[in-house]
């Protein structure tokens, strides 16, 4: 997406919300629920990645995903029933770059998707820090599938992101989006992260391009675009529900870290009225 031209804390995010207020929401974390039909029996980077994060073998510099609490929330009315709208962000707090290239074959996609594949870099230096001008991309591994977006007009990674709305009391889900693809690229610098990848790298998400996020980056995608919604229950009541957000829901992706990929936010919906609620009663799914 586009860069929204805004600055982005990671751990402290100031999100606007339908009463005009302003709030301080702090990042939440929470691993995969266990009841997802389309997790994997196990996380598929483990086979050939040590505790630390780093491949067994030649030193790598993996990406580490995070997603952003939601912002600009705002309800939606539909002949259908209300939509909940709002803008979501990718950020990579690790010491490598996310590269994805599109491969010709393989990798059992459907039609009209093609495989994709996670370029990793080396750390040719070993100051565990990514060096643009030294470090240079290395092995690969399969990673999921690419496909041409129908309304994007570009070519997205599938299985990027997975949004849910939960109840805060008995952990039930009410709407889910399992599988939101990306388009990933450098919107804005997450703040307060170093990072010496100091312009936008990643920008086009053509059919054959690599796309991605560099390090100490963010890829935002706005509440208007498409996909970014969930239905809310029915009824007009006073509703108080979980919006959790989590990149890389089905981890396809190598990772410093997989347990760091979620955050969740409590919102307050009356009518087409949304607010946030309580910061820690959707603490953990």
């Amino acid at each position: 997406m586009g860069s929204t031209g805004r600055s982005i804390g990671l751990s402290l995010v100031v999100l606007a919300v339908a009463a005009g207020a302003a709030v301080t929401v702090a990042m939440a974390s929470q691993g995969p629920a266990a009841d997802d039909p389309e997790a994997p029996a196990q996380r598929s980077p483990t086979a050939s990645i040590t505790g630390s994060g780093r491949l067994a073998g030649p030193s790598a510099l993996l990406p580490n995903l995070r997603s952003v609490a939601a912002a600009d929330l705002q309800v939606q009315r539909t002949a259908t029933g209300r939509l909940l709208r709002f803008s979501a962000s990718l950020a990579n707090l690790g010491p490598g770059p996310l590269l994805l290239r599109p491969r010709p074959s393989g990798g059992g996609c459907p039609r009209e998707q093609h495989p994709a594949a996670q370029v990793l870099y080396g750390d040719d230096n070993e100051d565990g820090t990514f060096q643009p001008e030294q470090d240079l991309p290395g092995r690969s591994r399969q990673a999921g599938c690419m496909l041409a977006h129908p309304t994007h007009d570009h070519w997205h990674f599938d299985a990027m992101a997975g949004y849910s709305l939960r109840s805060p009391t008995t952990g039930e889900r009410l709407a889910t989006r399992r599988k939101v693809s990306f388009c990933l690229r450098d919107n804005q610098r997450v703040q307060g992260v170093q990072s010496l990848v100091r312009r936008e790298h990643f920008g086009e998400c053509s059919r054959a391009g690599p796309q991605g996020i560099s390090p100490g980056w963010m890829d935002t995608y706005l509440w208007d675009l498409p996909g970014q919604t969930l239905r809310l229950p029915g009824g007009l009541g006073r509703q108080v529900l979980c919006l959790d957000l989590t990149a890389d829901p089905r981890d396809l992706l190598a990772e410093t870290d997989e347990s760091d990929n979620s955050t969740s936010i409590t919102v307050v919906v009356t009518d087409v009225v949304v607010q946030l609620g309580p910061p820690g009663r959707c603490a953990a799914a």
